[in-house]
């Protein structure tokens, strides 16, 4: 081999030098930052993530442990229903038959729940028990506390399990049964009188094995003082005091319901988290070893090290590589290059080691500059006239016909041809929390981001293509397949777009064009449909076939709704003008925004015809800047908007016609007490011909009337008419139908039960009687 092959030359101001140079550093850099964060990470372990995980663990127990105390419960609260057994328990003694059923009932107790080890009953006055251990024992002898957890338990205030212990020989057998009692005292007891429903200890060890763990991770359940109930890795600690006395104390001092903290635990560093059951009034516990819960780290900061090398490695060894591969026919190249065309490299200037890949670079740069620029220009070039020819396509051009606009098509790259096509119209709306304006770069990149968008949504549509329109408006045009319905996945491409950029969008989608030539209708349709946003701003996107479907074909005008909103402002009454604007409005809505427009513009006029001579609007229109109501319904960009204002504007009428009928409802009032006197004689007197000669409603003048006369308009013209048949049937000799004819009544028999009501008499009997207090006089 020859040694001059692997001779290391290389410039120390090169480019090459400065790259492996470079590529040395970074990686020794990374070495060294990966070091100490591996070294960060194994001495700061994750505790809280390793403790919220076990403290979830524990919750799950604990809700499996109170279901297993539910069940527990239920089972003495059936044994304490029972009239069979309440009657054994009370019984001074028991007969055969009564014990045989005693005794099966308890056996099935026992037998349908096998966490039920046995259940004890305590008749105080004969301090005798009764069990369901299949054994012939005594309680008294095998289970000496039995007594005393009765005295304990009518001490306490809710029932919770009472651990203590079987022991005893049978048949040279011996028996050890660590149990969990719920005690059950009768309320109508006249002694000591208990039932015993006592738990296996094994029932708690078996949801520990539930919980899965290892052989450096120990469950364990305490009572309130630390006495150890059981633990999952020594089943045989029982009530056991010294087991829990090395961080029990720390954890009945932290005063908290749940937690974890490291501790030393029989000499070995542990993490310890606890969850207290105050229903139980016990200690759930978890102790993982430290150094089990560590090894993991430090498994992956060996191997994090060992690739980084193998990494550091293999830079070394591509670098030499390169150094024999490409730096030396750069170099050639560079000597070719000087001998033809002497040029002086970067570096030679101020009399420094030649870098030959920079004379290179000097020599070609200009001409890669140039050809790139020349290309770039082109590119533009050829968008600029896609562009523009299919802003021709969509807003209007000479009429040709489809072969030769298929033809224009391809020959600017336009990809779209035939199929069913959809132009969609995509505004860009006021920047989310942003005040100025954006710069017209800015609201190009926005419309770039969203059209890449719609190429990742729409991955299956390759023929797309985007047409700027205006400054925040530009179309989509692309292909729709008749199964492949793109409402959905517009609405995913306005909320992707919002959450990119922070500008909301709205999309319009037009009509299906079948061919190209139809697109600038397609267009025309889903500009139409951004329309729509007028009548519901919350949208989107906003579907021509859709809202044309769900618009009304022909412009109804609501005009018996405009007159009914007008009798209720008259009368003062806003609930029902509130109700009535609603209808109103909803009856808008189902029609175009251009006749919602018109509609609104005739409804304004009507209004400040109706009520212009009654309310003066200057206030009003002050408030809003405006000289005209047409104006401000002008101003509003939302359907929703505009029928607040008519709200407004319902109540701002109501107080104005409030002010004026304090000024001159009298007047009114009396116009018709004069229309009234001339006419009560008649029989077709009604509100309804008063109201109407007044220009005004029925309601209207019926409230006006009586709050003036402070009676109703039918009590009044009675009044009249009854005084003036007072007058006749003394100045008069005419029969009393003749005068109720005369006075407006049409019906006598009406006339005279009316008269009696106000006189207390019937007509002939007030002549005759006013007629002798005359003679008399």
């Amino acid at each position: 081999m020859n040694p001059m092959k692997w001779r290391w030359h290389v410039p120390t101001r090169s480019f090459l030098f400065r790259l492996i140079a470079a590529n040395t550093i970074i990686f020794v850099l990374s070495l060294l930052i990966l070091s100490v964060v591996n070294y960060t990470f194994t001495n700061m372990i994750s505790e809280k993530q390793i403790s919220e995980t076990h403290r979830k663990l524990l919750d799950q127990t604990n809700a499996n442990i109170e279901m297993l105390y539910e069940r527990a419960f239920r089972v003495g609260e059936q044994l304490l229903n029972d009239k069979d057994v309440i009657k054994s328990l009370y019984a001074l003694r028991l007969d055969p038959a009564d014990s045989l059923v005693l005794d099966r009932k308890l056996h099935d107790a026992v037998n349908a729940n096998d966490f039920i080890d046995s259940v004890y009953l305590y008749n105080g006055e004969t301090e005798n028990f009764i069990h369901s251990i299949p054994q012939d024992v005594e309680i008294f002898d095998i289970d000496p506390e039995a007594r005393k957890l009765i005295q304990v338990r009518s001490g306490l205030g809710k029932m919770i399990f009472l651990p203590h212990r079987q022991q005893y020989v049978y048949s040279g057998k011996h028996y050890d049964n660590p149990i969990l009692s719920l005690i059950f005292i009768p309320s109508d007891a006249r002694s000591e009188y208990a039932i015993f429903i006592n738990l296996k200890l094994s029932a708690l060890q078996e949801l520990f094995d539930k919980m899965g763990g290892s052989p450096e991770s120990s469950f364990m359940v305490t009572n309130k003082n630390g006495i150890l109930i059981t633990r999952s890795d020594k089943p045989e600690a029982f009530m056991d005091a010294a087991s829990g006395a090395e961080f029990m104390g720390k954890v009945m001092k932290s005063g908290n319901v749940s937690g974890s903290f490291v501790d030393s635990i029989s000499g070995s560093k542990s993490l310890v988290t606890y969850a207290y059951n105050d229903k139980l009034e016990w200690y759930l516990l978890n102790a993982t070893s430290y150094a089990y819960l560590t090894k993991g780290s430090f498994i992956l900061q060996r191997n994090i090290i060992i690739i980084s090398l193998l990494l550091l490695f293999a830079c070394f060894a591509a670098t030499i590589l390169m150094n024999r591969k490409l730096y030396g026919p750069i170099g050639n190249v560079v000597q070719m290059v000087k001998g033809s065309h002497p040029v002086q490299a970067t570096g030679e200037a101020d009399g420094g080691t030649g870098d030959e890949a920079a004379y290179l670079s000097d020599v070609f740069k200009n001409l890669i500059g140039k050809v790139t620029s020349l290309e770039d220009s082109a590119v533009k070039h050829r968008e600029r006239l896609k562009e523009s020819r299919l802003k021709d396509i969509l807003l209007g051009e000479p009429a040709t016909d489809e072969t030769m606009k298929d033809l224009h098509s391809a020959l600017h790259g336009i990809r779209l041809h035939t199929g069913p096509m959809r132009a969609v119209a995509v505004v860009v709306e006021s920047p989310i929390q942003r005040e100025g304006n954006v710069a017209d770069t800015g609201i190009r990149l926005v419309k770039d981001t969203v059209f890449e968008l719609a190429r990742r949504i729409f991955r299956e549509r390759e023929e797309m293509e985007k047409v700027d329109i205006g400054r925040h408006i530009f179309a989509i045009l692309m292909h729709e397949p008749e199964d492949h319905p793109s409402t959905h996945r517009l609405n995913l491409l306005a909320q992707q777009a919002e959450r990119v950029t922070g500008f909301r969008m709205k999309i319009g989608v037009g009509s299906r064009a079948v061919s190209i030539g139809e697109l600038g209708q397609s267009f025309e349709d889903a500009r139409g449909a951004l329309e729509y946003s007028y009548v519901d701003h919350r949208r989107m996107v906003y579907h021509f076939d859709a809202i044309r479907a769900s618009t009304e074909s022909s412009s109804r005008y609501p005009v018996k709704l405009e007159r009914s909103l007008f009798e209720a402002i008259k009368v003062n009454d806003r609930k029902e003008a509130g109700r009535i604007l609603g209808e109103w409005f909803g009856a808008l809505r189902r029609n175009a925004p251009a006749d919602i427009r018109a509609a609104l513009r005739q409804s304004v006029t009507t209004i400040e015809t109706e009520f212009g001579t009654m309310a003066d609007f200057t206030p009003l229109l002050r408030n809003y800047g405006k000289d005209s109501l047409y104006g401000i319904v002008q101003h509003f960009a939302e359907l929703e908007r505009v029928e607040a204002f008519y709200g407004e504007l319902a109540d701002f009428i109501i107080e104005q016609l409030k002010m004026n009928r304090h000024q001159d409802r009298a007047e009114v009032v009396g116009i018709a007490c004069e229309f009234i006197g001339n006419h009560y004689r008649s029989s077709g007197l009604s509100a309804e011909l008063v109201a109407s000669e007044l220009n005004i409603s029925v309601p209207y003048f019926s409230k006006l009337f009586n709050e003036v006369m402070g009676v109703s308009f039918t009590q009044y013209v009675t009044d009249l008419r009854l005084h003036e048949a007072e007058q006749l049937l003394l100045a008069t000799t005419l029969n009393v139908k003749d005068i109720g004819e005369r006075i407006g009544f049409q019906n006598s028999s009406y006339f005279i039960t009316v008269f009696k009501k106000k006189n207390g008499t019937s007509p002939n009997q007030f002549r005759k009687m006013n007629r002798a207090d005359r003679v008399a006089e």
